[in-house]
């Protein structure tokens, strides 16, 4: 799974995390191919070429995973194509994955994510309120996330409503430069 940083990568890990019983590694490791049983399922986080994640080690640990009859879930910023592991036969094999992009969320699914997100922090705001926070804030489910938590905290010292007034505090405490 590919896409940009808060898009829900890890969410969907989450539920494979938990469908799979799966082991997550940030970085490989000669000793990790010790961890490989039969069946066994992993979800490889950050998943680009890098010191955490060695070609020759990658491939071992690709061979490893097949050969046990394991699974593997990638998550990264990038695609396959877009990524260089100096060597052919890994990067052939990288590419030849199922793949799927996961894009930033449109106005629609940001708005829906907001008010659940709202609702079950108990902040109640209305579709007018809604959308003027969405124009204002970046296109992705951390900005909201973000934001929200930072409503709440208000809202709750304050122990007041949310208002326009506090949405703009909490604009002015968050971005300011």
């Amino acid at each position: 799974i590919f896409g940009p940083n808060s898009c829900g990568k890890t969410h969907l890990s989450n539920i494979f995390k938990e469908y799979n019983k799966s082991t997550i590694l940030s970085s490989l490791r000669s000793n990790d191919l010790e961890l490989i049983k039969k069946g066994e399922s992993f979800i490889i986080d950050d998943f680009v070429p890098s010191m955490n994640y060695p070609s020759e080690l990658v491939m071992h640990f690709l061979n490893q995973v097949t050969y046990n009859e394991g699974s593997v879930l990638f998550l990264s910023r990038y695609s396959a194509f877009e990524m260089d592991w100096n060597l052919d036969d890994l990067n052939s094999r990288i590419r030849s994955l199922l793949a799927c992009e996961i894009k930033l969320p449109d106005d629609m699914l940001l708005y829906t994510f907001m008010i659940k997100y709202s609702n079950d922090k108990q902040l109640m705001l209305n579709d007018n309120q809604c959308l003027y926070i969405l124009e204002r804030l970046e296109r992705n489910f951390e900005s909201v996330i973000n934001f929200i938590n930072q409503l709440d905290l208000i809202t709750l010292e304050t122990k007041k409503k949310v208002s326009y007034k506090i949405i703009q505090h909490v604009f002015d405490t968050l971005y300011k430069n």
